[in-house]
């Protein structure tokens, strides 16, 4: 089945998953939302090049397949419940990942993608000046800002499009939950209805939402990267929501088990809940799925 929308070959998805209410709401928000061509189904698609592959554990020899129809720079991502299969995509999440949090890991996915159409031939040029940049802040208000933000600093990471994607994530959290004090409610119904877009921009041109921004500080050592990600919200009792939870299932353990996935190698909610420490470990060396190592 392929759900029709505005979107362009490079951006056509296959959703290649069991169904629930996730992926039909995941569904929705990218083929209503977000103008991506979605198809679904078990079977590869030959209508249009697939631009991104999304698969469960049920699904993941999908993403082999889904090569022999790849579009310039195809993406892959699997939702996992065995660590075994993460090599087999660009990026991996846990099995039990939302459908909101999956829904910003494709959009980040979908960014890096698009940087790396239009690099195209030229990918030395990806280092470029941020090797050299031992620090520096920004300030994003919108998700295209923190898009391309993301993109920026992860070109002085290793495991470049990990990092890229989980960059994305905690800013488009930091923007979504915390600037904009949207719910996770709120966000499941909006995707739902194709009208997450635009909820966004409704509530981000509202005058108590206008001015808040998510300022980022970026600070490169020997061998670590440490990144401190703080919006203007009001933020939530971090502590408590932990000792709430003390399962491991609370707010702050989902996000650090995220974004371990994501290239981190610690994260940290700090304050109120509205800031987020993060580091990335440094290398020295290349390997098979780091276009970008350091000391060559």
């Amino acid at each position: 089945m392929t759900l029709n929308s505005s979107g362009a070959n490079h951006d056509r998805i296959w959703l290649c998953m069991g169904d629930s209410n996730r992926t039909r709401i995941l569904s929705r928000a990218l083929a209503k939302g977000q103008g991506m061509v979605v198809y679904m189904g078990p079977t590869l698609d030959r209508e249009g090049p697939i631009g991104l592959i999304l698969a469960d554990d049920a699904h993941a020899p999908r993403i082999a397949e889904a090569k022999q129809n790849a579009a310039a720079c195809q993406k892959s991502l699997l939702v996992t419940a065995n660590g075994a299969r993460a090599a087999a995509a660009d990026i991996h999440l846990d099995h039990d990942t939302d459908a909101g949090t999956l829904s910003n890991a494709i959009d980040g996915l979908r960014g890096y993608r698009d940087y790396e159409v239009a690099l195209g031939r030229n990918s030395d040029l990806r280092v470029g000046a941020i090797t050299s940049l031992n620090s520096g802040e920004f300030s994003v208000r919108t998700l295209d800002d923190a898009r391309d933000v993301a993109t920026f600093i992860a070109q002085g990471c290793p495991r470049t499009c990990q990092v890229a994607v989980g960059i994305y994530v905690l800013l488009a959290n930091a923007i979504e939950h915390g600037n904009l004090e949207i719910s996770s409610t709120e966000k499941a119904k909006a995707m739902a209805e194709g009208k997450w877009r635009r909820m966004i921009v409704k509530r981000q041109g509202e005058n108590e939402y206008a001015r808040r921004r998510v300022r980022v500080k970026f600070q490169r050592g020997g061998r670590v990267i440490s990144l401190v990600i703080q919006d203007d919200g009001p933020g939530i009792d971090a502590e408590t929501a932990e000792m709430a939870n003390p399962t491991g299932k609370g707010y702050r353990a989902k996000g650090i088990k995220m974004a371990k996935t994501l290239g981190f190698s610690q994260v940290s909610y700090l304050g109120v809940g509205n800031i987020v420490e993060a580091t990335i470990l440094l290398t020295q060396a290349k390997n098979a799925n780091d276009k970008m190592a350091f000391g060559r």
